[in-house]
């Protein structure tokens, strides 16, 4: 099997610009800054943009940001449960032991992202468009990826338990050593896909197939 590419880790500067307070306004921009133990819960704003930077317990709970751009950004340890983050782009981003139950990123566009250890239990990642992307560890019951294209995605020791994959193109696709118990997703989609035996098995009865070996005599 030919071995895949790893997503691109965010090109980070050797020392960023401290933050301690931050208002949030439409096309605001950000570059080389460190953004840490920030409270901007139900903030709201469109456009913003920010670069080759570190965010650290920044409180983004019901956050509205409308195409928000991150470009070379680690996040650890941040709470963006409930955000809207339609039409985001995002590239070379690693987002570390956060939260991101509930949020929504409807149609945004995902390029060398990694996520490790990050809960996003009922996130919105509905006409989505990701390119080399891998999610370690992460929480993803009942998380919703109808009609996104993804091409180059691993979801390593991932919980999918009733994840939504319906209508999602799959290229390159790896699901080795993650629960995909009551996943939903039809059979064109996984051709390709990387799986274990034991996977198999559970695969089969998501596409509606039923195994018996019994032999009818004629």
């Amino acid at each position: 099997m030919k071995e895949k590419a790893s997503p691109q880790r965010p090109r980070l500067p050797v020392s960023f610009v401290n933050l301690e307070k931050l208002i949030l306004e439409d096309y605001a921009e950000f570059a080389e800054h460190k953004l840490a133990s920030l409270d901007l819960v139900d903030a709201a704003a469109k456009n913003i943009s920010i670069e080759e930077s570190l965010l650290q317990r920044v409180a983004l709970t019901s956050a509205q940001l409308p195409k928000l751009r991150f470009r070379d950004v680690r996040v650890e340890g941040c709470d963006l449960s409930a955000a809207q983050l339609e039409k985001s782009r995002l590239l070379r981003v690693e987002i570390r032991s956060s939260r991101l139950i509930g949020v929504q990123m409807l149609a945004a566009e995902l390029t060398d992202v990694i996520f490790r250890d990050c809960n996003f239990e009922g996130a919105f990642f509905a006409s989505a468009h990701g390119k080399h992307l891998r999610f370690e560890n992460c929480q993803l019951q009942n998380a919703t990826f109808e009609g996104a294209t993804l091409e180059n995605i691993t979801f390593s020791g991932c919980d999918l338990r009733n994840a939504d994959f319906r209508n999602v193109t799959l290229t390159q696709a790896d699901l080795r050593g993650s629960n995909i118990d009551g996943m939903q997703i039809a059979p064109e989609a996984v051709r390709g896909t990387v799986i274990t035996s034991t996977q198999a098995l559970q695969m089969v009865g998501l596409l509606g197939l039923i195994v018996d070996d019994e032999v009818l005599d004629l």
